[in-house]
């Protein structure tokens, strides 16, 4: 539900990027609710826009070519046609945005993984984390994007906020592992390289590590749920947009997306 979308996207950002170092606790993660529901399933890509109702009824909109319901065009005058083609446009650009929001996680995990990186003059050091982030985005990614739509179930966003948990938990332990493995074994190698194997130092170099990745997530963190709120509202200036259109168009009564 959309309820939960703005906590939700917010989530999917910092899980590509906040247990990166464990830093990130599940009692941690953001609290804000975005007060919105979607009722219908949504397809979107890029230009058309299909909602399929509860009963497997469907509502097309397509670019250049207007409403279609039940394979069956609908008459519009040429002021219902605007409306009904900025919703389109809208609907395409901004509800996609969510993925922006997950991608900004990846990003930001990448830019520290490439400052490990040089940091050891290394370039190879950390691609083994890089790949673990990259599979865990691809793994969240697949759920909503389907033969190059992005399709949104009723519950789609219920169901993540259910088991973001399971996946937050998974996802860090995976990371962790081979964060820390990385770590130990290019800082071992700098030691022998050097003065030999010195364990108090590498101890200690590993915590500094550790603080420099925390002080990082924690500050682009703060980033990232400022997204997830432009976006919720985004989504409120949608929701208020459908109603006029609904309202100029009762045919698409029973295929409303939003409900505040």
């Amino acid at each position: 539900m959309w309820r939960n979308a703005s906590r939700t996207l917010a989530m999917t950002g910092l899980m590509s990027l906040g247990f990166m170092a464990g830093t990130v606790q599940a009692e941690e993660m953001p609290a804000q609710t975005c007060p919105i529901d979607i009722n219908q399933e949504l397809h979107l890509d890029g230009k058309n826009v299909t909602i399929i109702d509860r009963q497997g009824n469907s509502a097309e909109l397509e670019e250049g070519k207007g409403l279609t319901i039940q394979g069956k065009s609908v008459a519009l005058s040429p002021e219902q046609e605007k409306m009904l083609e900025d919703y389109r446009q809208r609907l395409n650009e901004y509800v996609p945005q969510a993925r922006d929001i997950a991608q900004s996680g990846l990003d930001v995990a990448n830019e520290i993984i490439d400052e490990l990186s040089a940091s050891f003059d290394n370039t190879d050091a950390f691609e083994n984390v890089r790949q673990a982030v990259i599979d865990f985005y691809n793994q969240l990614e697949a759920r909503y994007y389907q033969n190059g739509e992005m399709v949104l179930k009723p519950d789609a966003f219920e169901d993540v906020f259910q088991n973001w948990k399971q996946d937050f938990d998974s996802a860090r332990e995976v990371f962790n592992r081979e964060f820390f493995a990385s770590a130990f074994s290019v800082l071992q190698e700098k030691m022998k390289s050097e003065d030999g194997i010195n364990f108090t130092a590498l101890q200690e170099e590993m915590a500094k590590l550790k603080a420099s990745v925390e002080s990082k997530l924690k500050e682009n963190s703060k980033q990232i749920q400022k997204q997830a709120e432009e976006y919720c509202d985004s989504m409120k200036s949608l929701a208020e947009q459908e109603k006029g259109v609904v309202q100029s168009i009762p045919e698409l009564k029973d295929y409303q997306l939003f409900e505040i």
